[in-house]
């Protein structure tokens, strides 16, 4: 259980950076966002929501989602997301994306906005990405990468499904701001407190995974099935099966929203 005054802290540190002085954020929709924000700061998954929520409105999105994520990951599988309430947007949470794709690989490399005005036609899409974004309806999309310092955090995707005419609307000029000033500071502060009050059980139990373990648990965490598993590391299915076997057991959990919740929070993840 996070102790309120740690949560007091931590929304009182973010509130002097982000609201007490004007200069850290004179769009005033932005200060709304911070302040909405910090009302969640000690659970990292209501942080997401509430962002990916406040962005869609801002940005008059079709679909923002998100999700904790590090380059490298073999799949990519977004966390929460936020859909426009008055037409049939497809979800894509826990749809898993190839993380190595092109598109992904200068998202992470940029520390801006990477727009991708028409998804049908864009060549830094590499085919399979391409067809599973043209299946659930993205015409455009913008996305970006989210750091805690130099550290990789997470990204970010509004996507639209009619193609976009105008992007230099205000909130998209003020994109950049939103992630690097708000949401990846008080992401990373959520994440750290639910990091810092984690069972030290917990702690103990994740150290205590082989790195053999720990690979497999990152990778069903990511929503990857056993066979996809197997198959991109090489082994057989009953290795991985006892594996994550193994794991579950370590850590005491019984599913895999559970397996992902304990690796988030875990400082050796």
């Amino acid at each position: 259980m996070i102790q309120s005054d740690d949560v007091l802290q931590a929304q009182r540190r973010l509130r002097g950076s982000l609201l007490d002085d004007r200069c850290a954020l004179p769009w005033r929709p932005a200060r709304e966002f911070a302040a909405q924000m910090l009302l969640y700061v000690e659970d990292p998954l209501q942080c997401w929501r509430v962002g990916v929520e406040c962005l869609r409105e801002l940005l008059d999105a079709d679909r923002v989602d998100g999700g904790f994520a590090q380059p490298g990951q073999a799949l990519y599988a977004p966390l929460v997301e936020s859909l426009r309430p008055d037409r049939a947007v497809p979800s894509v949470v826990g749809a898993k994306m190839d993380a190595r794709d092109s598109s992904l690989a200068e998202v992470w490399s940029s520390h801006d906005v990477v727009v991708f005005d028409d998804v049908a036609s864009d060549g830094r899409f590499g085919p399979a990405m391409r067809a599973q974004l043209s299946s659930i309806g993205t015409r455009t999309k913008l996305s970006m990468a989210l750091h805690d310092g130099a550290r990789p955090l997470g990204l970010l995707c509004a996507d639209w499904m009619e193609p976009r005419s105008r992007w230099h609307s205000e909130a998209c000029e003020h994109l950049p701001l939103l992630a690097r000033s708000v949401l990846s500071p008080v992401l990373t502060a959520a994440r750290s407190l639910a990091r810092a009050h984690v069972d030290s059980s917990a702690h103990t139990a994740v150290a205590g995974l082989t790195p053999a373990e720990l690979k497999v648990a990152r990778m069903a965490a990511t929503g990857m099935s056993y066979k996809e598993i197997a198959r991109e590391l090489g082994r057989s299915f009953s290795t991985v099966d006892h594996q994550l076997r193994s794991v579950r057991d370590k850590l005491g959990v019984s599913s895999t929203a559970r397996l992902a919740r304990a690796l988030a929070v875990s400082p050796h993840h």
